[in-house]
């Protein structure tokens, strides 16, 4: 078991233009005592696919399109905070 696990994460954003796909299939793992950094070009999704893990992309315009993010062997799609462990 992971102690994180992010699978397959899509963000996306609606602009005038069109759809932005921000983070398209990101797929890691994190174990326990691991440290892990996370590299790229600027305006590349660092920024964003961590906010996605975290569920803090403003809505709208931005949208977490798919995937999935479990923590401590828990699925953290629609947890709250007042959710017991």
């Amino acid at each position: 078991m992971h102690l994180l696990e992010v699978k397959n994460l899509r963000t996306r954003f609606k602009t005038d233009v069109g759809i932005v796909n921000a983070v398209d299939g990101i797929s890691y793992f994190v174990d326990e005592g691991e440290i892990i950094g996370l590299v790229g070009e600027s305006g590349c999704g660092k920024s964003v696919s961590q906010l996605s893990v975290l569920q803090l992309i403003p809505t709208p315009p931005g949208e977490i399109a798919g995937g999935q993010v479990v923590f401590e062997d828990r699925t953290c799609s629609g947890l709250t905070q007042r959710d017991p462990k």
